[in-house]
């Protein structure tokens, strides 16, 4: 069976086996084109998405009529690098596949790319909304299909990009709250006891403000105890099907910091690495090369899953119901509430927080500011 394209065709050789021919653009000096083949193993997705990647390597597409599938779009589209130069991360592509397959492809899986239009996509977008889905979570499914078809058309893979034109409902976020000074110190005290190395990854939260994928990437190297410091270059993710990867921190080499820690943090730190001196010493071994801060083995050879602490936190906070409950998210939001309560100016509390962005940290600027509106108007009917 043999099935042809304007720049190229497939002929199935096998069940799961077929052969790409495409004729290449012509040679800028002669003018001639010649033809390329491939032989590949696959089912029928895969099998065009070979296709796919050989015309965008060697044709010239034509895009009267394209026969780009939706799905193979999204593909190209993920596979392709970011504006930046950088590869796509293996999590960030697992969850915009996860929003394609869960909420796109029910609805236009298989369909051409060139025949979607942007009403079908509008009242796709109110279908969700109607099925409980948050308008944040619509936005991202928006934000992920609007690049896909603009990446598309930079290829000449479609004439046109529906989702420019669709409408997305608005999503207005909330400003951070945060834990209480007090909060925080009584769930840190209980912890100290129960859960030493997780009473260090809070008061390291707290403190430093760290992703948990930076909080699980933390090694022994990246600390200097005579200098008091602690540098921060990357992060730990887990990704179904690809597994645990070390990755640079969600901004990138602009989340790259090397922070200032204080001498009771260095105590906390002093008295793990004892832990693990101690490990060692048991075992009659040395301490490995570049071990973990936090890790499930003795000798710390490897890091914790990145939602090992968010569990283990969770559990304490069950544990505690007469304390109000917190995440390691909600200690970030602590962080960067402290540090602009203390007046820090924006480009400050930004450069703690490691924000690509300013405007993300105007968000706990925001919410501070709403605090103290609060805060003002009881003073004043207090004076009534």
């Amino acid at each position: 069976m043999k099935r042809r394209y304007r720049t190229g065709g497939i002929t199935w050789l096998g069940p799961e086996k077929a052969k790409l021919r495409i004729w290449t653009r012509p040679d800028p000096e002669t003018g001639n084109r010649r033809q390329v083949s491939k032989i590949v193993h696959g089912d029928n997705h895969e099998v065009e998405m070979e296709l796919l990647r050989l015309r965008l390597e060697h044709a010239t597409p034509s895009v009267d009529g394209s026969d780009v599938t939706l799905d193979a779009l999204i593909e190209v589209h993920l596979a392709t690098p970011k504006r930046n130069g950088e590869e796509r991360s293996a999590s960030s592509r697992y969850r915009d596949r996860s929003r394609f397959r869960l909420h796109l492809r029910p609805v236009f899986g298989g369909r051409l790319a060139d025949s979607i239009t942007p009403q079908e996509l509008t009242l796709h977008y109110d279908r969700l909304i109607r099925k409980r889905l948050k308008p944040n979570s619509v936005r991202l499914v928006h934000a992920m299909i609007h690049a896909a078809y603009r990446s598309g058309l930079e290829r000449g893979l479609v004439t046109a990009n529906p989702a420019s034109l669709a409408h997305c409902p608005s999503n207005r976020a909330a400003a951070p709250s945060a834990p209480t000074v007090e909060t925080v110190k009584a769930h840190h005290v209980l912890l100290a006891e129960s859960d030493p190395e997780l009473a260090l990854m809070v008061r390291l939260t707290a403190g430093l403000g760290l992703r948990r994928s930076e909080l699980v990437a933390l090694k022994w190297n990246h600390l200097d105890f005579d200098e008091g410091t602690i540098t921060i270059t990357e992060g730990i993710t887990d990704t179904p099907g690809v597994g645990r990867q070390t990755t640079a921190t969600k901004t990138g080499r602009f989340g790259w910091a090397v922070m200032p820690v204080g001498e009771p943090l260095l105590d906390d730190l002093s008295r793990q690495h004892e832990v693990l001196e101690k490990a060692a010493a048991n075992l009659g071994v040395e301490i490995p090369e570049d071990p973990y801060v936090f890790s499930p083995e003795p000798l710390s050879e490897v890091p914790w899953y990145s939602d090992s602490p968010t569990k283990r936190l969770k559990r304490h906070m069950e544990a505690h119901p007469d304390l109000p409950s917190l995440t390691l998210k909600d200690l970030r939001a602590f962080a960067a509430t402290e540090v602009v309560t203390t007046g820090a100016n924006l480009e400050a509390a930004s450069a703690i927080l490691r924000h690509e962005s300013p405007q993300t940290t105007m968000k706990y600027y925001r919410a501070v500011r709403e605090d103290r509106a609060r805060s003002a108007a009881l003073d004043l009917q207090q004076l009534l």
